[in-house]
């Protein structure tokens, strides 16, 4: 089965201003996802879970920051993974440990 709201992100980071900082870039994507919070949730934890399994700095990591900024539960094993990941070398620096484990802590926070 397709994933409607995967392909509208997909498409919204595709065609996110370059000139712009990651950091405009992870706002306008969180300000878009923050729309579909409640009427279509399962999708967007599906179109996330898929952008933390790809194990790619940029979209995955930006679904490390939407999942904590939107305090989405339903990720918490799936950054837990990351994590693990991370801090064993398989994935990634080690300073990605830091935004993952922050993710982690607002999720917890509720």
């Amino acid at each position: 089965m397709t994933n409607a709201l995967l392909q509208l992100l997909d498409a919204e980071v595709a065609g996110f201003p370059v000139r712009a900082s990651g950091e405009q870039g992870y706002e306008y994507i969180n300000n878009i996802v923050a729309r579909y919070m409640i009427s279509e949730r399962e999708e967007l934890v599906a179109a996330l879970k898929e952008w933390l399994l790809l194990r790619s700095e940029s979209k995955t990591m930006l679904a490390v920051d939407i999942a904590g900024k939107q305090h989405l539960r339903e990720l918490r094993p799936e950054l837990q993974r990351l994590l693990a990941d991370v801090e064993q070398g398989k994935v990634f620096k080690p300073f990605y440990a830091r935004p993952i484990k922050k993710a982690l802590s607002l999720i917890e926070s509720l």
